[in-house]
């Protein structure tokens, strides 16, 4: 029974549904959560990465040109501070922190911080969507949101090009990112065993 039970919160974290009839996107909780707590979203490209002596290493702070603001106020340029980087012989590294180098381009999910005027991503990687080439049709395309049981397993590694996973053009992945910032939240009681909720599709479009 409890096996069941675990199997149906799985396939209640569903990314996206589509169907002939009645279309639906399913929002895992994760994803809604980290959209929420960022004070900035925005689309950019690194133009520069260098590194300064952090409160516990050293840190890496990438100079990001804003292409694009999904949520917040931002200038030209903002400025993403995270653990790791290297400075002169000594190089500090955080498993599970990504590394950003100039050139390379992401939808930035963000947090001001405390000490400085630098944005930290929300949860590290999870604050991260790296925008790469489509290996098909050349386009610009955005990882969709890692859901267990859905487009993951439920439980071991995360396989890196899971065919599961299908890729969103930039322009519906943004429209996702604001279309779970006009949904209102979940209803107080909500539990871990319902950790999605279905909205219409219609508020996704273009992009393609």
């Amino acid at each position: 029974m409890h096996t069941m039970r675990l199997l149906l919160s799985v396939a209640a974290a569903v990314a996206i549904v589509t169907t002939s009839a009645t279309a639906h996107v399913v929002i895992p909780t994760e994803f809604r959560q980290v959209v929420s707590d960022s004070s900035l979203i925005v689309r950019g490209r690194v133009t520069d990465v260098r590194s300064v002596e952090g409160q516990y290493g050293i840190d890496s702070i990438a100079t990001v040109a804003v292409e694009n603001v999904i949520k917040g106020h931002a200038n030209g340029f903002v400025y993403v501070r995270m653990p790791g980087g290297q400075i002169g012989n000594i190089r500090w590294v955080r498993a599970g922190v990504p590394t950003l180098r100039a050139g390379q381009r992401a939808v930035f999910f963000l947090r001001p911080g405390i000490t400085d005027t630098s944005h930290r991503p929300i949860g590290l990687s999870l604050g991260l969507y790296r925008i790469q080439p489509d290996p098909r049709s050349g386009r610009p395309v955005v990882e969709p949101p890692v859901v267990a049981g859905m487009n993951a397993p439920v439980s071991g590694t995360v396989t890196r090009g899971d065919t599961r996973r299908k890729a969103l053009p930039v322009a519906e992945f943004e429209s996702l990112v604001k279309l779970v910032m006009a949904t209102p939240p979940a209803a107080p009681g909500t539990t871990p065993s319902s950790p999605g909720r279905a909205v219409p599709r219609s508020g996704i479009g273009g992009g393609r």
